[in-house]
This record gives structure tokens, sequence and C-alpha cells, in this order.
């Protein structure tokens, strides 16, 4: 899956599909709705709900967690202040609620003695403790459902790129099925250059060696269709080349291209002007522990941009 300047060379591939000269000819994608590029800076404030506790390691306790006094499951600390109710988002399932707080006056959460941070309680039963708060209930989904992404063994939807830089080219497409879309699929598809799979470096923060990955971004889209070229509805793309750091820029690469961050399409939603898409990501943190992201882009009338963003070490 890779090309160099001075010539093309095909090779087949059972999964992942590989570069042909001929796709240069393919007619770009003709969207529907084409959506306007996104943001860098997150329109609506985005925090991870706390859940004060301690850890246990008895058998008979499978959450290996205790909690504090007064969090039950469906309660959290959020460091939102001044908002009678925020949009939670549980990032390991689909499951997405307006919460409502229960005191009118800020709790303490050791060891952030200074911070400012007020108890959720969220409808129902909320088990998990890894809950994303965002101060913007407009945005409550309808719907949900987390996604599955699989590899795409055909041609890709995306012509390849006037302009490439030096170096390695790849492409990458994946698709995901849905209920939200009955007879319809969630599809993404990208170039990029760099190597590809990537060298092992040697990590000062790890003392080993791991596999970060660098590359350009190329070429992108993300598109709800009949298949890879049908089209119906687009909800983001670029021709603009970036630096792959974060975020939806980790979601468009194959799985192997980093053995230091990998980031997914996780959960797709329907919201009332439109949808919206979540990015999780992870990252390395020294060997030990991982840096957690959660992002949320939306699309609505046509528009895509960065909604939320939050971040959190789990050690």
């Amino acid at each position: 899956m890779r090309h160099r300047r001075s010539w093309l060379t095909v090779l087949a591939m059972s999964v992942v599909w590989i570069c042909a000269p001929a796709r240069a000819q393919q007619p770009p994608i003709s969207p529907t709705s084409p959506a306007s590029a996104t943001s860098n800076d997150p329109a609506v404030r985005s925090e991870y709900g706390v859940v004060p506790g301690r850890r246990d390691f008895s058998e008979n306790n499978p959450e290996h967690f205790i909690r504090d006094a007064g969090y039950p499951p469906g309660v959290f600390a959020v460091s939102i202040p001044d908002r009678p109710q925020l949009l939670a988002f549980d990032v390991n399932s689909n499951i997405a609620a307006v919460c409502t707080r229960i005191d009118p006056s800020p709790v303490a959460i050791p060891p952030n003695v200074g911070a400012r941070y007020f108890r959720f309680k969220c409808p129902g039963t909320w088990d998990s403790r890894e809950v994303v708060f965002l101060d913007g209930t407009e945005f409550a989904p309808t719907r949900g459902e987390q996604l599955e992404w699989t590899a795409l063994a055909r041609p890709s939807p995306l012509p390849m790129p006037r302009l490439t830089p030096a170096g390695d080219l790849h492409d990458y497409a994946a698709i995901a099925s849905t209920t939200l879309l009955p007879g319809q699929f969630l599809i993404s598809a990208a170039w990029f250059a760099g190597e590809y799979l990537p060298r092992k470096e040697y990590d000062d923060l790890r003392d080993d060696f791991i596999a970060f990955g660098h590359y350009q971004l190329l070429d992108r889209t993300l598109f709800i269709g009949e298949s890879q070229l049908k089209p119906s509805t687009v909800l983001y793309e670029s021709r603009e080349p970036v630096e792959v750091r974060e975020g939806i820029e980790w979601a468009f690469l194959p799985q192997d291209a980093s053995e230091k961050t990998f980031a997914t399409i996780s959960a797709l939603y329907e919201i009332p002007n439109g949808y919206l898409v979540r990015v999780s990501m992870h990252h390395d943190h020294e060997g030990f522990g991982d840096d957690e992201s959660t992002y949320f882009y939306a699309l609505e009338k046509g528009r895509w941009r960065l909604l939320a963003k939050a971040e959190e070490t789990r050690l």
C-alpha cells in the first residue's frame, strides 16, 4: 500500500486496498450536502465527570472500585459551574442524557481542593465512570449507536491527490454499518504520506522503543452512502494537508499506523439539526497509563465543526 514518486507499484491485499494508476482518473465525490471545514477550537466547554472513591481488588467487587458516599451510579462531580443541567455521554456506549445538578453549592474533590465541582445526577442507571459532560443541552441526541469499522478492499472513494509531498503515499478507507441509517453506511477515506508501517523509535518517557508514526494527512472524507461510490450526505471533507496530531486526523488512518496513538470514530448520533460524531483517542502515557481524549464533531445544516473536546489521564 505504498507509492514512490518515480513509479507506481501495485500490490494486492485482501483487506486494505492498494492504489492503482487508474484510480487517479476516478471522478471525485459529488456530495449532495457539502460540509465546511472544521475549526480547531471547540464550540462548547466539556469535562470528564469525576466519581470520588478508592480502588478495591477483592474478588467480590468486579468493578474494583468503591464509590465515596454521595456518589452512587449515575452521580458525578463536574467542574463546569453555574449550570442547572449538562449533557452527558457515556464514552463506552451510545448512552447520552441531560443530567441535573443536585447541590446549589460546589463540593470539594480531593486533591483538587481549589477547583469548583458540582454534583450532577443522570437519569436511569449509569454504571460507567467514564462520562463526558457538555455545556450544551440543545445537542441532546434523539438516537445514537456505537460503530464497528471494517477496512474496505474495493477501490478508494477518493482520487489520488493532485499535489503530493515527497516520500511514500498511501490510501486507506473503512466502512461501518449502523441501524440509524437503513440501507446506508458510514464511510471514511483518506490519502496520507509518511513511512507506513512506522519504524520503532526510542521513547525517553518509556525508556523503550515504540512506533510513533509520523504522517501528513492529505485528501480525506467522511460520508453517508449506499456504498463507497454512492455518497448521499458528506459529513466532512478536506483537501488541506495537515500534520497528523490528534482527534479525527488519527481516526482516518489504519489501526497499525502507530503504537503510541490510536483513534477511532466510535459513535454516531442523530441530533435535532443533523448528526454528532464521537471520536475516541488514546495516547500512551509514559508506558503506565493512558491519555484519553474524547471529541464531538457536529454537522448542522451543512456546517461541520468541532463541538467539544475533553481530556483525562488514566494511570
